[in-house]
């Protein structure tokens, strides 16, 4: 149940208002206008970042290289194997050997033709090296399998299929002969690699194909068995040739971006000037609702009558802060009433005799304000305590 305080002065009566205020419309319009503005004014600031940092050049070519390495191993005469061959992948009885069969493949494919220099050649690497230290090279040899091939084409497809074959025999028995003649206890091995060199260029404007390739297969020799190993991964790359002319900024991004940061700006003028007339308008209800919020548990609800003419003693304190003051000396409660309601406001106490007023007024409280505009600084905490007669 709401209560009452009733205050006398001379012939007039106040009653004390609830302390809960609504927030006027005009400064919930504010607060929705600064807060779709900051929506706004981040959605353009990160457009335009987009703009800059997602800056491209331009792709003019698609382009994609594939690349593989494999080989089949031949055998001689047997009466174990049904077949002539075995795939790879497998391990192998080194008496059994005919040749090795070493096949190379790679492939270029765009989506516009493309102006192609290239070459490759099939190198054969014979190393003998400690058997406890591989790093160790006693013995290295090369031995061109596949002589240098250079070609150009103009199209939208290179392909290179080269293959070789390898007397593994020959290399077992020169390895053999070199342990033997030296009495030796080393390892051996011939790494077959094909060296790939393509340059591309699609027009002067565009990024040029620059692309070294290498494919490579290890057998070792002089073993019983024998593992042979790819040594290389399969090359499976994609790409885009983009044109020199620089990057390309997606101007539809920074037009929306700018577009949102202006209608941001607008919506900060628009708060500001609603904020600035609100402020204007309502000093008088924004002074007192920050009293109320501020010393809330000094002004109190409670039941009393208050005649003003039954004390000898008035004091009209100069300030708030003097009110609030006295009211902690003295642990006496502030009694708040509502006298015109927007206009002007009393804050009571009394002590024995005395009467404490404070007197709150919009109209002297917009005369400070102006005031203290023109000295650019915030308007105080004051009343017209000593500028208004009482009237009342």
């Amino acid at each position: 149940m709401k209560k009452e305080i009733q205050y006398f002065s001379t012939d007039k009566m106040y009653t004390l208002n609830d302390k809960n205020k609504k927030i006027p419309i005009t400064k919930l319009i504010f607060y929705v206008i600064l807060l779709i503005s900051i929506i706004v004014f981040s959605m353009g600031i990160i457009e335009l970042i987009k703009t800059f940092t997602g800056s491209r050049k331009d792709n003019v070519v698609a382009y994609s290289e594939n690349g593989k390495a494999d080989y089949t191993v031949y055998l001689k005469e047997n009466s174990y194997y049904n077949t002539k061959y075995l795939n790879s992948g497998m391990q192998y009885v080194a008496s059994l050997i005919n040749t090795i069969n070493a096949d190379f493949k790679y492939e270029l494919h765009s989506d516009k033709n493309i102006n192609f220099d290239y070459k490759y050649k099939i190198i054969g690497t014979l190393q003998i090296f400690n058997k406890t230290d591989p790093s160790k090279v006693l013995y290295t040899k090369d031995n061109v399998l596949l002589d240098e091939v250079k070609n150009s084409s103009a199209s939208n497809n290179l392909v290179i299929n080269e293959n070789v074959n390898i007397d593994y025999e020959e290399y077992n028995n020169y390895v053999n002969s070199y342990k033997r003649e030296y009495g030796l206890t080393v390892d051996s091995r011939l790494i077959i690699t094909m060296n790939i060199d393509v340059d591309g260029e699609y027009s002067d404007d565009v990024e040029k194909i620059d692309k070294s390739n290498k494919l490579q297969i290890t057998v070792p020799l002089s073993e019983q068995t024998l593992d042979i190993t790819i040594d290389t991964a399969n090359i499976d790359n994609s790409s885009n040739l983009s044109s020199k002319n620089g990057s390309r900024i997606d101007f539809s991004k920074m037009l929306l971006g700018v577009v949102l940061v202006f209608i941001s700006g607008i919506g900060f003028i628009g708060s500001k000037k609603i904020y600035e007339k609100y402020k204007i308008g309502n000093i008088y209800t924004i002074t007192l609702n920050k009293i109320l919020k501020d010393y809330d548990q000094l002004i109190v609800n409670g039941t009393v009558s208050i005649k003003e003419d039954k004390y000898t003693n008035i004091v009209y304190p100069e300030s708030f802060e003097e009110m609030v003051d006295a009211s902690i000396n003295l642990q006496i409660p502030i009694l708040y009433y509502d006298v015109i309601p927007g206009e002007k406001s009393f804050f009571i106490m009394t002590n024995n005799d005395t009467l404490y007023k404070f007197r709150l007024t919009k109209a002297y409280l917009e005369k400070e304000m102006y005031r203290q505009n023109s000295h650019h600084s915030e308007p105080p905490v004051n009343s017209d305590n000593q500028n208004e007669e009482e009237i009342i």
